[in-house]
């Protein structure tokens, strides 16, 4: 068993750097979302104000984590209170750590029924699952509360039942993000990329999967270790939403540079879906006596918004986006 200061030290060398980089994240996917505001403003709305919850909970996170070490070794007891797992800093920081959770789960699940079309039997699983990990976290806090100990089996049992729900969810949405990517013919290139893995790393969101399924198996035989990553889970929870936010602005504006659509961007395949439903009336297309053409939509009004400044030479014919995206 680790000792309880060593342990209250190690979950703030691990916060403390975290934090930084969620910091820096956070000024510049504000930054780089206010250049696609006129583009993308709904989803664009959604991912900044989600953005400035991760910076507060992020914040508060890493102001818990310092308090804590500030009233535990100015106090004479020190090891008696470290000892407590259930004093009030621990408990407020796992409430903003299940805030943060929350946040990058529902995220994982947006963009995986985003890169699936907007599929409805997806959706309804995603929010079932959702709506059960939230009671099952709710209930987890509460039994922890009264226990103030993880080791409680009531407690225990709440705590393990609400990570294997995340972990479901994040795991199902990191498969379907990343096999699609893969399968997607304008992402996929003919040769092999190392960095191709690292995307799909990234973009399927897999770092927080992995960590979580070590603190899950941790929290078994060593209860101390859990904790620490519990603590490093608050911060790198938020981490991830911000590195994939990071990533889908650099692919878009690389799409959208070449005058194509990357079916691999949730912004464009977002809208490219919000675009066919509201331009296309297929009633009206299959009833009428006329002689219709189908065209893609996305491959001929990208551009609309672009000055004709900006193109120097006519738009290449390209494969309409459905034969990409199944």
């Amino acid at each position: 068993m680790l000792n309880p200061r060593l342990t209250s030290l190690l979950e703030a060398w691990l916060v403390g750097p975290i934090y930084g980089a969620n910091i820096i994240l956070i000024c510049i996917c504000i930054h780089r979302l206010s250049t696609h505001k006129w583009k993308f403003s709904t989803v664009t709305r959604a991912l900044l104000c989600t953005i400035f919850l991760l910076a507060v909970t992020t914040t508060a996170h890493a102001g818990l984590a310092l308090s804590d070490l500030i009233v535990g070794f100015t106090r004479d007891d020190s090891l008696r209170y470290f000892l407590d797992a259930g004093r009030p800093i621990v408990v407020a920081a796992l409430i903003v750590y299940a805030i943060n959770v929350h946040v990058g789960d529902i995220f994982m699940a947006w963009r995986a029924y985003v890169m699936c079309n907007h599929n409805k039997i997806l959706a309804i699983c995603y929010a079932s699952l959702l709506l059960a990990f939230a009671g099952a976290s709710i209930a987890a806090l509460i039994s922890f509360t009264s226990a103030r100990t993880l080791a409680e089996s009531k407690a225990h049992a709440w705590t393990v039942t609400a990570w294997a729900m995340s972990v479901v969810i994040q795991t199902s949405g990191s498969v379907i993000i990343g096999w699609r990517i893969m399968s997607t013919p304008v992402a996929a290139p003919r040769t092999f990329d190392p960095w191709l893995v690292l995307w799909v790393f990234v973009d399927s969101g897999a770092l927080y999967t992995c960590i979580t399924i070590l603190a899950l198996s941790l929290s078994f035989p060593v209860s101390t270790a859990s904790y620490v990553l519990t603590f490093s889970l608050g911060q790198i929870s938020a981490f991830v939403p911000l590195t994939i936010t990071l990533r889908e602005c650099w692919k878009t504006d690389a799409e959208l540079a070449r005058q194509r659509v990357n079916a691999t961007s949730t912004f464009l395949i977002n809208e490219r879906i919000h675009t066919r439903r509201s331009s296309i009336s297929l009633p009206r297309l299959r009833y009428s006596s006329e002689p219709q053409v189908s065209v893609d939509i996305t491959t001929t009004t990208r551009f609309q918004d672009a000055s004709e400044e900006d193109i120097k030479e006519p738009v290449r014919t390209v494969p309409p986006l459905s034969h990409w995206v199944l």
